[in-house]
């Protein structure tokens, strides 16, 4: 029988010097990695110590220091029996990044710090109705539990809202959508609350004595609303455009504040038509000024459907989560239909 022929293999080599793996490797660069796994096996002395910290495999650790040979060119550890010694080169380069390595191993501790100190901002974006109404309470609590958050409040009907949010200059924004609105697949927009609409008028008025109201009995008089852009406006015209009434509209005035259109009532420039996201009572009659009643119009108008509305697939922050949080508590995503108190 022949004699097994055996091969020498030498005490000392350079790793990987006398095996070649049969798949080829492409390091197209230096990775962090690699310099984390060279310091650590500076440290450690050995491929399995190192394999071990790391939570690496022995072979993922030998590639990873092959691979800075590779591209540093030079020969950087030798193996001697399960020991692994650096070479002059070796010795260098673990001198140079074992600082970086540090640094790098310490940036989640200095991130931590400087979250703690840096200021942050939030910006929403809403209507005034809402902004005075149906968002008080969460801005008064979250103001209360988050006073190092800056935050800024911008007053915009819904359709300026939707332009602010696509531009990207506001992190939420909770706004109504009317009818025929067009879809926006790049936001999220979660339903909150449903708010009945509401006319106003002169207690005076024909209207507030009428047993029965109708939309051509509406139509036919001065209408003080909210701004064109807004939701409210929007969907008092769709509704009036399928009723075959839109050319009969007359809007003498707009605003954006509840308050106001109550005044603008109030001191004769007409009736208004408006939802029930701002708790606002009627003002108090002056001198000259009429008594207001409010009256139930949800079965001719229906309600303005509102949502929060947040860009998708981005990364939501602890402190704009916690707005969003109280704002979505605060609104339970049911009808808010509570009829306003009249005087």
């Amino acid at each position: 029988m022949a004699k097994p022929q055996t091969t020498l293999v030498p005490r000392s080599r350079r790793v990987g010097a006398s095996v070649e793996s049969p798949v080829r490797r492409y390091f197209k660069e230096v990775r962090f990695r690699q310099i984390r796994s060279l310091v650590e096996l500076a440290r450690h002395g050995s491929f399995a110590a190192t394999a071990s910290a790391l939570g690496l495999a022995v072979p993922s650790v030998w590639q990873q220091i092959r691979s800075l040979e590779d591209e540093y060119g030079v020969q950087l550890v030798v193996a001697e029996g399960s020991k692994v010694a650096l070479t002059e080169d070796g010795r260098m380069l673990v001198d140079l990044a074992s600082p970086l390595v540090e640094s790098f191993d310490g940036l989640r501790a200095m991130f931590e710090d400087r979250r703690r100190v840096e200021s942050r901002t939030l910006t929403v974006v809403a209507p005034a109705a809402l902004l005075s109404g149906a968002l008080r309470k969460p801005i008064i609590l979250y103001r209360q539990h988050h006073p190092t958050v800056k935050l800024v409040l911008l007053d915009r009907p819904s359709y300026l809202a939707r332009q602010i949010m696509e531009q990207d200059d506001a992190d939420l924004a909770i706004m109504g959508m009317a009818p025929g609105d067009e879809a926006m697949p790049q936001f999220d927009c979660r339903p909150l609350a449903r708010f009945a609409f509401y006319l106003m008028c002169p207690a005076g008025h024909a209207l507030a004595r009428a047993r029965q109201l109708t939309l051509a009995a509406i139509v036919g008089e001065p209408l003080v609303l909210a701004p064109e852009e807004s939701s409210s406006h929007r969907q008092i015209r769709h509704v009036f455009a399928q009723a075959g009434l839109a050319g009969r509209m007359n809007v003498t005035m707009t605003a954006t504040n509840r308050a106001l259109l109550l005044n603008y009532v109030a001191i004769g420039f007409g009736v208004s038509i408006g939802t029930s996201a701002a708790s606002v009572k009627p003002p108090k009659r002056g001198a000259g000024e009429a008594e207001v009643v409010v009256r139930d119009v949800a079965s001719l108008f229906g309600h303005e459907d509102v949502f929060l509305v947040q860009r998708k697939g981005r990364f939501e922050p602890a402190h704009v989560h916690a707005f969003r949080q109280l704002v979505e508590k605060a609104l339970a995503s049911k009808e808010q239909v509570a009829p306003l108190k009249t005087h």
